[in-house]
């Protein structure tokens, strides 16, 4: 009788974005992420409470969608603001981080 370890999915680390993301806090958020990436487990981003978002912080969520896709980490939302869903719309950037809207591609 041969003895198996049970494998376990490793739990996603959970990022909440605050509900004002501008340059100011690109730096911190970029060690959080830094940090949650480079421990190789998935990764889940709540951007359900943002409010303001500017390009810097769409730039960091740009290369973080890109970098966990190059290493073969999961990197998904369990929510999204209409306004973080608007501003990635905007800059040409919510494709890349999974944010395009059916219903707003087929009205247009």
């Amino acid at each position: 009788m041969t003895k198996r370890k049970a494998l376990r999915a490793t739990p996603a680390a959970r990022v909440e974005l605050d509900a004002r993301l501008t340059i100011v806090q690109a730096a911190d958020l970029h060690r959080t992420l830094t940090t949650r990436l480079a421990n190789g487990g998935p990764l889940t981003i709540d951007g359900s409470h943002v409010e303001d978002i500017d390009t810097s912080i769409l730039q960091l969520l740009t290369s973080l969608w890109q970098t966990s896709a190059a290493r073969g980490v999961s990197c998904t939302w369990c929510g999204v603001s209409a306004v973080l869903r608007q501003r990635a719309v905007l800059i040409g950037v919510a494709e890349m981080l999974q944010l395009a809207d059916p219903e707003s591609a087929r009205s247009q």
